[in-house]
């Protein structure tokens, strides 16, 4: 039995459609240019103009992306919330996503830790915060069918197991806890090497630090209601930890006086560096792409956190005003 909602129009239906083909044109002729741009490092070099057009990430991409743009037509045609500035920032972390996985950033990889750090930068810093300021959970529910739709939420009630866990995860010493371990320990040199020579675990590498960032930047951003609102102090105090132990860990790689990864010893030399400046590189694009990325995030918070101050101290002044005038009244 179909809902009120799903019976839609031929005229909307079409509009959908068009939408959704506009809105995957977009997506392919951003990544395009992404990867265009990155290209004009070295043109001509085959390394920089060969895409992987890996079947597996592009359904992903497809279907998540699919999902979203017809979920948000949906709350827009309600009146629900469904803001543009919702969609731009989903199709900017799909458009992240596709040049790490897609574009020739993932072949460099191979040959340059400089890419390599551009990569997993991209995977953790740039795509998993865009995709939580899309606010993608009601989004994507609404871009289900209508039984999907209500066994979804039945899953995601207030005491199932799947909301505790949420909850769990975006507990901050568990989502900082889990972001911090995934991220040192695949900076071991056995495991990044590892990952570097068998293509599942390279893989499994980018899921990880993609989902463990997810979860990190939960209760930063907060895309859903939660049950205690975290204070902006709070937050960023844990993102103050986090681009520490950030700093701490590029540093480690930039300024080793040894090559810490030997995969990179052994593979074709671009550009004439050597392995211990790729190494000095790759460390500096971990620092500055991440401490931008702090840096923006902590600054957001602070204006939350003084225009709380003043929205409280313009509260406690009507409050004084208005007293004082019952007393001028009495």
């Amino acid at each position: 039995m179909q809902g009120r909602n799903d019976h839609v129009p031929r005229a909307d239906r079409h509009k959908g459609k068009t939408s959704l083909i506009t809105f995957w044109v977009a997506i392919l002729f951003l990544t395009w240019f992404t990867a265009s741009a990155y290209a004009h490092v070295a043109a001509g070099d085959n390394l920089l103009t060969d895409w992987h057009w890996r079947w597996d990430v592009i359904a992903v991409l497809l279907i998540f992306g699919s999902l979203y743009v017809r979920g948000w037509l949906r709350l827009k045609k309600m009146g629900g919330e469904a803001k543009f500035s919702q969609i731009v920032f989903y199709a900017l972390a799909l458009v992240a996503i596709g040049s790490a996985l897609l574009s020739p950033i993932d072949d460099l990889a191979s040959y340059l830790l400089i890419a390599h750090m551009v990569q997993h930068e991209l995977l953790m810093m740039v795509a998993p915060p865009l995709v939580l300021l899309a606010h993608p959970v009601p989004v994507l529910m609404w871009g289900l069918g209508e039984s999907s739709r209500l066994q979804a939420g039945n899953l995601l009630t207030r005491h199932s197991a799947i909301r505790r866990m949420r909850d769990l995860l975006g507990w901050m010493p568990v989502a900082w806890g889990l972001y911090v371990v995934n991220l040192w320990a695949w900076h071991y040199p056995a495991f990044y090497d590892a990952a570097l020579r068998v293509r599942w675990i390279h893989d499994l590498e980018h899921v990880l630090f993609f989902l463990t960032a997810l979860v990190f930047w939960w209760p930063v951003i907060q895309p859903v209601s939660w049950p205690v609102p975290i204070q902006y102090g709070i937050r960023i105090l844990y993102l103050f930890l986090a681009a520490t132990q950030d700093t701490l860990l590029s540093g480690l790689i930039a300024l080793s006086r040894e090559v810490l990864y030997p995969h990179y010893e052994t593979a074709l030399r671009l550009w004439d560096l050597t392995p211990r400046e790729d190494q000095i590189g790759g460390g500096i694009v971990m620092f500055a792409v991440g401490s931008t990325t702090y840096a923006l995030a902590i600054l957001f918070l602070v204006n939350g956190l003084l225009g709380e101050g003043r929205r409280k101290r313009s509260t406690k002044r009507a409050l004084g005003h208005g007293a004082e005038k019952v007393e001028d009244g009495v």
